[in-house]
């Protein structure tokens, strides 16, 4: 009789096991891997100048992007997207910046229409951020600024290029592993088993050490100025977020939007956000 039990409960915690895994590797996969979103819209429909071009990352990733140029300015901006999305989602967050600069807009990798299989979540992804970089300077530009939304922002900040001379964070996320356990707070406290078997297999199979995808560690050592923006209400990114990114380097600029959502600030309040990013780039870059 104790023999059957003990079989039982063996067998209940290797199914158990098994389930976990299976659980943790298909989210992990559906997060790594996630669906092609295209917007559909370009500058031309906003009325603006464009080149389509590629960009190519180190580790041999073509990467579909527009270059706006602006023959007023010998200044440049890089324009750095959220996930899942592409270029064409912040298009209209970065327009308003066409008369004053030139812009570059990118697709990041497995997202758009860029090459690439899989998304780290920001972290091999700076490598895309670093090709966009790479293009200005081969065009002759020196003085280079970045507005990245969401973990576009979480992108430039995790980067810390020297060669960025002002950077606009709007809702970036403070660590991936606390937007994971955001995501899977309903779990209860049986996510932290399951978050911790999806790390393990994406050290494994990927070789990405989900906690070292967090800008909270390296923001205290970018000596650009920058200017964080994050909606009081934000459900994707809670407001904690941007305080503890503003906390960690307290010469930053922290703007909280109150009353938006996430990717709302500007819809909101629409002439105070352009005003306040124009300000801070016309002063810093």
């Amino acid at each position: 009789m104790n023999y059957l039990i003990l079989k039982i409960l063996s067998r209940l915690v290797i199914y158990g096991l098994i389930i976990y895994i299976s659980l943790s590797l298909y989210f992990l996969y559906v997060y790594i891997h996630p669906s092609r979103f295209i917007s559909g819209i370009s500058p031309k429909d906003l009325g603006l100048e464009y080149e389509d071009i590629t960009l190519k990352t180190k580790d041999e990733i073509k990467l579909a992007a527009w270059f706006i140029p602006q023959k007023k300015s010998n200044k440049a901006i890089i324009v750095c997207h959220g996930y899942p999305s592409d270029k064409g989602n912040v298009l209209g967050l970065a327009s308003f910046l066409a008369p004053h600069y030139n812009l570059i807009l990118f697709d990041f990798r497995a997202m758009g229409k860029s090459q690439g299989k899989f998304s780290t979540g920001g972290w091999r992804e700076r490598e895309d951020f670093f090709a966009a970089i790479r293009f200005l300077k081969d065009k002759g530009f020196k003085d280079i600024g970045a507005l990245g939304f969401s973990m576009g922002g979480a992108v430039i900040l995790m980067a810390n290029s020297q060669d960025i001379k002002a950077i606009v964070a709007d809702s970036s996320y403070a660590s991936l592993d606390s937007v994971l356990h955001l995501i899977f707070r309903n779990f209860g406290f049986f996510r932290y088993p399951f978050i911790g078997m999806m790390k393990l297999c994406a050290r494994i199979f990927f070789k990405m050490d989900v906690d070292s995808v967090s800008p909270l560690k390296y923001i205290s050592q970018i000596k650009a100025p920058i200017f964080l923006i994050h909606s009081e209400q934000d459900s994707q990114i809670p407001l904690e977020h941007g305080q503890l990114l503003h906390k960690a380097n307290l010469k930053n600029q922290l703007w909280i939007i109150q009353g938006a959502e996430h990717g709302g600030g500007l819809a909101l309040k629409p002439e105070e956000y352009q005003e306040k990013v124009l300000d801070f780039f016309q002063d810093n870059l």
